[in-house]
């Protein structure tokens, strides 16, 4: 149930910032801090998950499990849902279209850099 709550509360966190980080720039623009943004996502986020399993499991070693930023093709992969089929990855692919979604959805105000 915990694990479920998290991955929730980064979804929305994750959305809201992307909409935040959006608002009042020109289309590319928001396209381009989606994608940045999901990149960011996608490379900290274990961390996240495991700092969690760290309150869970008392003999867990502080580490750091944060390796090198993804490239396009994991990228890509996870876009397309065809990089590994569980629900992680999936879940991956879908918070990257939806972060596209919030960024491009239009907005009232009007567009600078």
């Amino acid at each position: 149930m915990g694990l479920a709550l998290l991955s929730a509360v980064l979804c929305v966190l994750t959305l809201w910032v992307t909409r935040r980080a959006a608002k009042g720039r020109v289309w590319w623009l928001r396209l381009v801090l989606a994608v940045v943004l999901f990149v960011l996502f996608v490379w900290l986020s274990p961390q996240v998950y495991y700092t969690y399993y760290g309150f869970l499991f008392e003999n867990l070693p502080r580490q750091l499990v944060v390796g090198a930023p993804p490239g396009p093709d994991l990228l890509a992969q996870l876009m397309t849902f065809s990089w590994r089929t569980n629900l992680s990855a999936h879940s991956q692919g879908l918070l990257a279209w939806a972060m596209i979604a919030v960024a491009l959805w239009p907005q009232r105000n009007t567009a600078t850099l």
